[in-house]
């Protein structure tokens, strides 16, 4: 059974698979990002984030997500719903012709433990 950073994954838990969608989401929120399309970026977050990152989305940037590496540090529950973080690190560039550049953060990411919905973005760490 794969590990996460803290210790034993929950019984069923998927971790490759898992990291697999948070990578595809990763690439999918930063094209949504650069061309300011809200309503997609709204699916991936919950209520409290989108409204708190809201205006800060857009301004017709081009990222290109040159390296992309994803590590699980832990999976929780607490209060009925499922905790996950999520470490990426690689390399984006965001203009076009520019190097690209180092870059890591963590995503920490909740689900309502019924299953009533999906993982969704609740934080995101800028770790330089």
């Amino acid at each position: 059974m794969p590990q996460a950073a803290s210790g034993q994954l929950p019984a069923g838990f998927d971790a490759a698979g898992f990291l697999k969608a948070a990578k595809l989401n990763f690439i999918r929120l930063q094209a949504a990002n650069d061309s300011g399309r809200l309503e997609e970026i709204r699916e991936f977050m919950t209520d409290e984030l989108f409204e708190e990152l809201k205006n800060g989305i857009g301004g017709q940037q081009q990222t290109d997500v040159a390296a992309l590496e994803a590590d699980l540090l832990e999976v929780t529950t607490e209060g009925g719903r499922h905790w996950a973080s999520v470490h990426f690190s690689g390399q984006i560039r965001e203009a076009p012709g520019a190097a690209p550049a180092g870059f890591e953060e963590v995503w920490n990411l909740v689900k309502p433990a019924d299953g009533s919905s999906g993982w969704l973005l609740a934080g995101i760490q800028q770790m330089h």
